[in-house]
């Protein structure tokens, strides 16, 4: 059955979208002028702010070397953690599972720059250097509830039963978790992993305290640049950095939409 938008609710639609969409817009444009001052709309097309990215040694080592295997890294080692504890969580009942559940998400509600400062303390408290590691398990930590939150609801909306009855059928109960609540359970799990490498990716506050000389992310050297120099090859990195995860999420979209849509 289809049901038409409210005529009513279609301005304010309309005008979420424009104000979600109208700076990235903005961005891109910008990315393809000529023009050295940020001129939108621009008068003359031009590649030059990407030539101007890619010949920059430090923005593509910010970019490719730092940002896109810190991301991936980071989404990977919180994706383990996190669909192993979402299991814990959801599968088992012991004492102090509320607590730990809330010990889990709880970087979700604390403010990252607040997290960041604390993080910087305790690792000069430990006479730990900034280094890539360092920054990694700052990501790890951020990333890893939103993994949690994104497998828990797939486990959750699970009927326990199925694996029950592979067991039935000889199969051992990770057998069955592998074979059949992890196929079904899989969407879950890449939205987590999506998610963590979006967080890990655009992190500014974590970076900005924790990261070292040779670990500084694309978000952190936009920032220095546009702080002290205002170079227009910024518009061309974010431009990058949109398509990434525009084609992340819709990957996702593509391979999980219903059967019937395709």
């Amino acid at each position: 059955m289809n049901r038409q938008m409210p005529a009513l609710l279609k301005p304010f639609v309309m005008l979420t979208y424009i104000l979600l969409l109208a700076p990235l817009a903005i961005v891109v444009a910008v990315s393809f002028g000529a023009s050295p001052t940020f001129q939108f709309p621009p008068t003359e097309l031009s590649l030059k702010w990407y030539r101007g990215f890619f010949g920059n040694p430090e923005f593509v080592r910010a970019f490719f070397s730092v940002s896109l295997v810190l991301g991936f890294l980071a989404a990977a080692m919180a994706s383990l953690l996190g669909v192993t504890a979402a299991i814990g969580l959801v599968r088992f009942r012991f004492r102090g599972r509320e607590a730990l559940e809330a010990f889990f998400v709880a970087p979700l509600f604390i403010p990252e720059i607040l997290f960041g400062a604390a993080l910087y303390l305790t690792y000069a408290r430990l006479g730990i250097k900034p280094s890539m590691t360092s920054l990694l398990l700052g990501h790890v930590v951020v990333c890893t509830p939103f993994v949690i939150r994104n497998v828990m609801a797939g486990l959750v909306g699970l009927d326990p039963r199925l694996e029950e009855a592979a067991m039935s059928l000889g199969a051992s109960r990770i057998q069955a978790f592998l074979k059949v609540a992890l196929p079904l359970i899989q969407s879950s799990i890449i939205s987590g992993f999506i998610f963590a490498f979006i967080i890990s990716f655009s992190d500014i506050n974590l970076a900005l305290f924790i990261a070292g000389p040779n670990s500084t992310t694309l978000p952190v050297y936009i920032f220095n640049l546009l702080l002290f120099e205002g170079d227009p090859s910024v518009a061309a990195a974010s431009t990058l950095q949109i398509v990434i995860v525009g084609l992340l999420i819709w990957l996702v979209q593509f391979l999980f939409r219903p059967r019937a849509l395709l």
